[in-house]
């Protein structure tokens, strides 16, 4: 049997494939998508967007629905170890239409996306397949896709491929692309809750920057909360997770069972990586696939979101031949600056939250007025 061909094969259904499989289905190509899990990955990782994002999801026509589900224009403080704030902002509107910052729930962001995939008849999304192998193959890319639930194997073609199935792509590690840059030793608990009753300052994204312990404090919509702390040095990470344990930062920062109920706590660490090519012959990485960064400034996802839109037109234009090949070059020259500038800021504000060197913190915090 021959293999089925494609104009392009999305290794990857997260934020980064979905709003491919959108811009590509919307531009009338031939696409499939191709997703190791059954189902929508229920732990929420991304947390915020912008407006520039808002506009690439309106291109697509979900922006409307998308927002009913999100939070635009949280304050934003900067506090001490007192609880002293010492920035308070609110992120500008640069005239887009869009609110200039939403903060979002993952899980219900890739609902909406794979809804919005599922009006174009050309693109067929395989669930449960994982790509073993792409090799070139003539004027083409051949996958070999597991059926995980049949237990069996098939081949197909496409003219080009994008690879957005996160940091630890196995078609990056296929194609022999490094993976430069460094992961973080200290490791932070991620704790998400269901919110029971609301707070003083519920509303508002603060980062405690506390030398001892430096607590993220988030609202995310649909009634969920996040907090995110660092494991001190000795700390087992596996007893941070316990409830027993998370309540003790959650008490300190006056919120207690009545206020919420603990969904899940992870633990993971930063990394600050970017991909030596993003392009090798017909593959392109996208997403973080081909670069990582802290999530201090919440760029993650919308890096990745940004990368679909900068490719998919190309691919478009370059496979009706309105344009030459050599465009598809200019992704990653385009791309990687925007990143490596964006990955610079979030480093910068992480370091102005996790200071743990008290003078230094002082002099950061400024005079005390009160």
């Amino acid at each position: 049997m021959e293999p089925s061909i494609y104009d392009v094969a999305v290794i990857g259904y997260g934020p980064t494939g979905a709003t491919a499989a959108n811009l590509l289905g919307q531009l009338g190509l031939k696409v499939v998508v191709i997703e190791r899990d059954p189902d929508i990955y229920g732990r929420a990782r991304a947390i915020s967007t912008d407006e520039e994002v808002m506009r690439i999801w309106q291109s697509v026509g979900l922006a409307e629905r998308l927002q009913q589900d999100m939070l635009p224009d949280r304050p934003i403080s900067f506090v001490d170890a007192d609880g002293r704030s010492f920035i308070n902002l609110t992120i500008e509107s640069h005239g887009t239409g869009h609110p200039p910052q939403q903060f979002l729930y993952q899980p219900a962001v890739d609902k909406v996306l794979r809804e919005g995939v599922d009006r174009f008849p050309n693109v067929e999304v395989l669930l449960q397949h994982e790509c073993l192998r792409v090799a070139p193959k003539g004027d083409a890319v051949e996958l070999m896709l597991a059926d995980l639930r049949a237990d069996t194997f098939k081949r197909i073609q496409a003219s080009y491929v994008i690879a957005a199935e996160g940091g630890s792509s196995p078609t990056r590690g296929q194609l022999g692309v490094g993976y430069s840059g460094r992961t973080y030793a200290e490791r932070w608990i991620v704790i998400d809750t269901k919110v029971k009753r609301q707070w003083n300052g519920h509303d508002r994204l603060r980062f405690h920057c506390n030398p001892a312990r430096p607590t993220v404090d988030c609202p995310t919509p649909l009634g969920h909360h996040r907090w995110e702390f660092p494991a001190r040095a000795g700390e087992d990470d596996q007893k941070l997770v316990q409830h027993e344990e998370i309540w003790k930062v959650l008490n300190a920062q006056g919120i207690t069972g009545d206020n919420v109920e603990i969904l899940r706590a992870v633990v993971y660490c930063h990394h600050v990586r970017v991909a030596d090519r993003w392009r090798v012959g017909r593959v392109f990485l996208a997403g973080d696939a081909a670069h990582a960064m802290p999530p201090w400034i919440g760029q993650g996802m919308s890096a990745g979101v940004r990368d679909a839109a900068n490719l998919c037109w190309k691919l478009a234009a370059v496979l009706r031949g309105r344009a030459p090949d050599s465009l598809l070059d200019s992704y990653q020259d385009e791309r990687k600056p925007h990143v490596t500038e964006v990955t610079r800021r979030a480093v910068f504000v992480g370091r102005i939250i996790t200071e743990h060197h008290k003078i230094i913190a002082a002099l950061r915090n400024g005079p005390d007025v009160r």
